[in-house]
């Protein structure tokens, strides 16, 4: 036995010695970097590096990076590095300018939905006597197959409905509109089938007025950035609508959906419809609508929007009650107003499908998100929300809103699963606010919300103006406990 512990701990001694031997050996020679990466390149004229790759990455507060990295060019010296914002193609934005990298490797801060072109060129070595590269290896990241822009005094309709190329629905396109500019859209501009972005500059939006014949129709999926929207004479009942001849490609038993409970005759859209920084104006109906079809919206998202409303009729703002519904329904850092009291109409409608009748058994959760919002008479004299759901796979979130005005909030809040009610604010007007509204609690015990007026500076009943800063009307809140949650739109805090 202990003859064994010799012969281990003379091995052990052994290799710590050789370990010792090399690395006094490697302080000897020494090191240099420019030999370690000159691959014995001398006297050369250098090539660009054969490839660039991408990869995104996730900032602690949710923003993007988005990283270049390239294959190493021996005896280089440096690289030079030029990014460029191709979402208008005739007009590219430098991102990075002739940046020098001593490295394979770099990182900017990612926009959405933004096309960039990278050039990457390889710098020579002075004291290897290398020269730069003739040129740059250049390449495209694309966060749509397509770009085109709808200028001054062309149509949006026109071009939706007889120039936009089809694709496949795992792509996405995007259509810019001019920074200011307004286009009149008096026709359906039907999108088909195709992924789109429709987007507009957040520092100059520009404008789409909706005439008695216009809207916007899709059944592919559709976001909408940074736009102003005139509805005032739109007859439409949904500013976005899904198509009434849906694709029987997008059926469940096309899709190849499962369940018991699955409803064969439903219309799936996989890809997000979004409204975020946009601005509406005069809203008679509503935001979304269904077209009275069976449609399985997997995605809808509000975001960082002012929509105002003159509903004073019986037309659902968010109406899927076509036997379909929405899986994760999202309204976020927004405010919607009603210049009317008068609606008989809820806020969201849905038909009571539960997620698992649209997406089958194997996907049968849903969301309810409802937060940082402020709402005004939306709806006055209605209930806020009818015939969502009660079951114990939908959690649903109210959290950090003002309901001023608002009647049976709570008919919105009644899921079986995770509620989660924190910080929000009530305070009848039309109606006296419901006993529901304030004594009802979430999972935790906390109540549905505080009664409280909150006494907002105002002006808050005037039509939005396009030409003014949030467009002429005032939510801040001057009660105590908004203010102290923070609670509605964050821009009013700002």
């Amino acid at each position: 036995m202990k003859s064994k512990m010799k012969i281990k701990i003379k091995l052990v001694e052994s290799l710590w010695l050789l370990a010792m031997a090399l690395f006094i050996v490697s302080c000897a020679k020494g090191v240099d970097d420019s030999e370690t990466f000159s691959g014995g390149v001398t006297n050369a004229q250098l090539e660009s590096p054969e490839e660039i790759n991408f990869a995104t990455t996730t900032n602690a507060d949710g923003s993007e990076n988005l990283k270049l990295s390239w294959s190493v060019v021996m005896g280089a010296g440096g690289y030079k590095v030029n990014v460029h914002n191709m979402n208008d193609p005739v007009n590219p934005v430098a991102v990075v300018t002739d940046s020098i990298i001593d490295g394979s490797s770099m990182s900017f801060a990612k926009l959405e939905d933004t096309n960039y072109h990278i050039s990457v060129l390889a710098l020579g070595n002075e004291k290897l006597n290398n020269t730069d590269a003739q040129t740059a290896t250049e390449k495209d990241y694309k966060a749509f197959e397509a770009v085109a822009t709808i200028h001054e005094g062309e149509s949006l309709a026109e071009y939706v409905n007889n120039d936009m190329p089809d694709f496949a629905q795992n792509l996405e396109q995007c259509i810019v509109l001019e920074s200011g500019v307004t286009y009149q859209l008096d026709a359906i501009a039907d999108f088909g089938m195709n992924a789109v972005t429709l987007r507009g500059d957040v520092e100059n939006r520009p404008t789409i007025v909706i005439g008695t014949d216009g809207g916007l129709v899709t059944q592919g999926g559709l976001k909408i950035k940074n736009v102003n929207i005139d509805c005032t004479e739109m007859s439409a009942k949904g500013v976005i609508s899904l198509s009434s001849t849906p694709s029987e490609a997008l059926t469940t038993t096309s899709l190849g959906y499962q369940g018991g409970s699955l409803m064969a005759d439903c219309y799936i859209i996989n890809n997000p419809i979004i409204l975020q920084g946009c601005n509406l104006k005069n809203v008679k109906n509503g935001i979304l609508y269904d077209n009275g079809k069976k449609w399985g919206i997997r995605d809808f998202r509000i975001m960082n929007s002012i929509v105002q409303l003159n509903n004073s009729g019986s037309n659902p703002i968010i109406n899927v009650a076509g036997g379909g519904g929405v899986k994760d329904l999202t309204v976020k850092n927004s405010t919607i107003y009603n210049l009317s009291t008068k609606a008989n109409a809820p806020f969201l409608k849905y038909s009571n499908a539960q997620p698992k009748k649209m997406f089958g058994d194997n996907d049968q959760t849903g969301s309810l998100t409802i937060t940082n919002n402020t709402f005004s008479r939306v709806m006055s004299s209605y209930k806020f929300g009818d015939r969502i759901p009660n079951a114990n796979i939908i959690t649903v979130n109210f959290s950090y809103n003002i309901f001023h005005d608002v009647y049976q909030m709570y008919q919105a809040v009644v899921t079986q699963a995770t509620r989660t009610t924190i910080g929000n604010t009530i305070f009848g007007v039309t109606k006296t606010t419901h006993e529901n509204d304030i004594n009802r609690t979430d999972s935790n015990g906390r109540p549905l919300a505080t009664f409280e007026n909150p006494n907002f500076a105002g002006p808050i009943d005037l039509e939005f103006d396009f030409t003014k800063t949030n467009g002429g009307v005032d939510f801040t809140p001057r009660g105590n406990v908004a203010i102290e949650y923070k609670a509605g739109d964050p821009r009013w805090y700002e």
